[in-house]
């Protein structure tokens, strides 16, 4: 038997826009900006604007055409629409909704006519204080407009409206929200599919005027962060499709001994992320979301994200679930409660949240509790509560920076800013729950240190430090769940936060998702693919007092064999000042190796002692304690030398000044499978590289977006990350460039995205430069 789908009419294309409001509008919209959805109700620049741009009211319109069907019911459904909307159907008011990061939807089959439609949306992106996360300060922008999808579903008479899906066991569990006219009672097929074969099925009948709770002992697959096995569950009223939606068998437990995923132990390592992009802000299509999750879990390795600081697209979910990268979903906020009315709305948050997101396997925790908000028993005992009576297997957790904070969640969630560079990476759990609970790090690092892409090396160097000491005192102590950083990648913020242009560098990687060395630390700890990354680019110049002392290797190898000009150095292992770490770096503090005892004459002895003596020069400079002075003299004494001759000495196997190239090279080793290769040396040649994220676009139910990033890289392929090169990018073909046309690289590099139109064929992108020859890529638009 053929699959049946419920019959969806997508509404994300040829809406009129208007950047105004007038009540007239409802009913009569004078000629707009023709726009497709998602839409931002303006685009802004990089950095350095108003948060006041985005601030106001505007009016969205969509006219078109549908055969309604009298036998038949419809609902209207928006995923998203920034901060507060009044929809009407053909001049009537069908609802409003307060909130912009929580879907909606409205019965609209009274007021749609067999034929032609208007669907007139007033959209208010003002920072109402009657909404969260508004009221006060917010350290990031909500931007505005219709950013998510909006679709009309065609039901029958009596549909599923809703369907709570668990595992339990080897017991399947339904759940089932019926809205029905009349009919008394029904027969439901419920078919359950893995890779697109029917692999379940059974009906049962039911009573539809009675609470509706589906059990039936079947053989699932686990769900697992290696293996993500998804099932689809079809649910079908008097053999006509009424309700479809993905789920999995898996567990999750938090307790005092960390987290289990199917009762493994797993040490949560992640990232927060918000949902924003360069100029576009929040409005991002489908392939973009989930763009994000294939980023966190493949490129930097991690096992879970926070959606901070609310929920996220549903498409970010669906790929979450399909990859096996874990989430932690968490209501709208961020330190504010405001007033009843605004706290009314917080509480239909976590109600929206769980009803939309519930079957998505990835979701491990609900947040019920703003952001770093104080203690409110009143509110928080009854979002705890709202939450349980929805999902009585999820735990819940609350994100505070309070100490000893009134608990009411499963989880005790808190944000440990304690680290500054030289103490411990976290607190001890105890000392911050003052009782004996499960306990997770929800953020850390952040804003105790912002890092630009194109700060000095040992700014950036330090900047990852700073996330391995972290990241290892998480693993140090087992009553830590995990560690979640502060954040993903840099982002847009109020006036009152970030670094003076609107932007937040608190990120792993920039807005544009081109990664800083601390997104090393992360990819570093992955099992699988050898990584190798070195964080520094060797340039003498660069360090203080011209000396490099050490050299930060990011690997998830056995060992280094490390190389300055093709003359073996030494093999080098695993720090041991990260050793809770699952692969600590490597930490190279040795550029003389045997080099003295083979290229010059001295004894044994003086070949280690000079090379003890040089790497005093290194650490303490030419003031070097007097204990190494009196060394140097007896040195100097014994092998007839002149202090000049030890400074061309040091020159020569340290300094490197003069040559006319110097390269060092790192092999990373395997069980003694030599798996990686870096060279780092003196260039005298540089080019620009284009990566592309897709090469194909496919329309779905809206336009889609690829990224595209411009790299200057030298002759080895490193970073030249003081390179602000200008580029220019056209474009010849059916597709739209989001931003500005000339852009200059920041930090060696730059990224920006391209998006459908809703035209097919392929299209010629030239991106050229003042010093370098065009660089052309080619893009198909399907």
């Amino acid at each position: 038997m053929k699959k049946q789908q419920l019959k969806t009419l997508t509404l994300n294309y040829d809406w009129d826009y208007k950047p105004n409001y007038k009540e007239s509008y409802i009913t009569a919209l004078p000629a707009g900006k023709k726009v497709n959805l998602p839409h931002t109700n303006i685009e802004l620049p990089y950095n350095n604007f108003s948060e006041k741009d985005y601030q106001f009211i505007s009016s969205y319109q969509k006219v078109f055409e549908i055969k309604k069907i009298k036998s038949k019911r419809y609902t209207l459904h928006f995923e998203g629409v920034m901060a507060y909307a009044e929809v009407y159907v053909n001049s009537t008011l069908v609802t409003s909704h307060k909130g912009g990061y929580t879907a909606f939807s409205v019965e609209i089959t009274k007021e749609l006519n067999n034929g032609d439609n208007t669907i007139f949306v007033m959209v208010d992106s003002k920072e109402r204080t009657d909404i969260p996360p508004h009221g006060h300060v917010v350290d990031y922008l909500t931007y505005g407009g219709i950013y998510r999808e909006v679709y009309i579903i065609e039901h029958e008479a009596n549909f599923v409206e809703n369907a709570f899906i668990d595992v339990i066991a080897d017991t399947l569990e339904i759940r089932m929200m019926i809205n029905f006219l009349a009919k008394k009672s029904s027969v439901f097929k419920f078919n359950i599919y893995r890779d697109n074969k029917l692999v379940h099925a059974f009906e049962r009948e039911y009573d539809l005027r009675e609470k509706i709770s589906v059990h039936s002992v079947l053989d699932f697959k686990r769900w697992t962060l290696d293996k993500p096995v998804i099932y689809h569950l079809d649910i079908l009223m008097d053999g006509k499709i009424s309700y479809s939606s993905r789920f999995a068998k898996r567990s999750v437990q938090f307790n005092t001994k960390g987290f289990f995923l199917n009762k493994e132990h797993i040490k949560l390592r992640g990232l927060n992320r918000h949902q924003s992009f360069p100029y576009v802000g929040y409005a991002m299509p489908s392939n973009a979301q989930k763009k994000d999750a294939d980023i966190l879990k493949y490129d930097l390795g991690l096992n879970v994200v926070r959606s901070s600081h609310y929920p996220p697209s549903k498409h970010f979910l669906d790929r979450c679930d399909e990859i096996g990268l874990l989430v932690i979903n968490e209501i709208p906020g961020w330190q504010h409660i405001g007033n009843k009315i605004w706290q009314e709305v917080a509480k239909q948050n976590v109600t929206e949240m769980i009803v939309r997101d519930y079957n998505h396997p990835s979701v491990i925790m609900w947040g019920v509790r703003i952001n770093e908000s104080p203690d409110n028993d009143a509110l928080y005992k009854e979002t705890n509560k709202i939450a349980k009576e929805l999902d009585p297997f999820r735990p819940t957790g609350g994100v505070r920076n309070i100490k000893g904070s009134k608990f009411f969640e499963d989880v005790y969630t808190y944000n440990d800013f304690i680290h500054r560079g030289y103490n411990e990476g976290v607190e001890k759990a105890r000392k911050v729950t003052k009782k004996n609970v499960p306990y997770l790090i929800t953020e850390y690092n952040g804003h105790m240190y912002p890092t630009k892409k194109f700060d000095d090396e040992y700014h950036r160097v330090y900047h990852a430090k700073r996330h391995l000491r972290v990241q290892n005192d998480s693993y140090k102590y087992t009553n830590i769940s995990g560690a979640i950083g502060w954040c993903m990648f840099d982002y847009n913020t109020h006036k009152d936060f970030g670094s003076g242009d609107r932007i937040c560098y608190h990120g792993v990687l920039d807005m544009f998702r081109i990664p800083k060395y601390a997104a090393s630390v992360y990819k570093s700890q992955s099992e699988g693919e050898p990584y190798l990354e070195v964080l520094s680019s060797l340039n003498i110049g660069e360090q203080e007092a011209s000396e490099i002392k050490e050299i930060y290797v990011m690997t998830n190898a056995d060992s280094i064999k490390f190389y300055i000009d093709d003359d073996f150095i030494d093999y080098f292992y695993p720090s041991l000042e990260y050793p809770d770490l699952p692969h600590p770096p490597i930490i190279i503090d040795d550029f003389i190796g045997n080099l003295i005892s083979e290229n010059e004459d001295f004894s044994p002895k003086d070949n280690i002692r000079i090379k003890e003596l040089f790497k005093a020069v290194m650490k303490y400079g030419i003031d070097f304690p007097f204990k190494y002075k009196i060394k140097m003299a007896l040195f100097l004494f014994r092998n007839k030398m002149k202090f000049d001759d030890a400074a061309k000495l040091y020159e020569k196997y340290i300094g490197k000044w003069g040559s006319e190239s110097t390269t060092y090279k790192f092999e990373a080793y395997i069980e003694k499978n030599l798996v990686a290769t870096k060279i780092i040396g003196t260039s005298y040649s540089s080019d620009l590289y284009v990566e592309v994220d897709d090469d194909t676009l496919s329309e779905t139910d809206t336009y889609q977006t690829t990224r595209i990033v411009v790299k200057h890289l030298d002759e080895y392929l490193n970073p030249l990350v003081y390179s602000n090169e200008v580029i220019r990018i056209k474009i010849k073909g059916p597709l739209e460039l989001i931003g500005p046309p000339n852009l200059a690289l920041i930090g060696g590099s730059i990224g920006f995205y391209v998006k459908t139109i809703g035209e097919i064929g392929e299209t010629k992108i030239t991106i050229s430069s003042n010093h370098f020859k065009d660089k052309i890529i080619m893009i198909n638009a399907k």
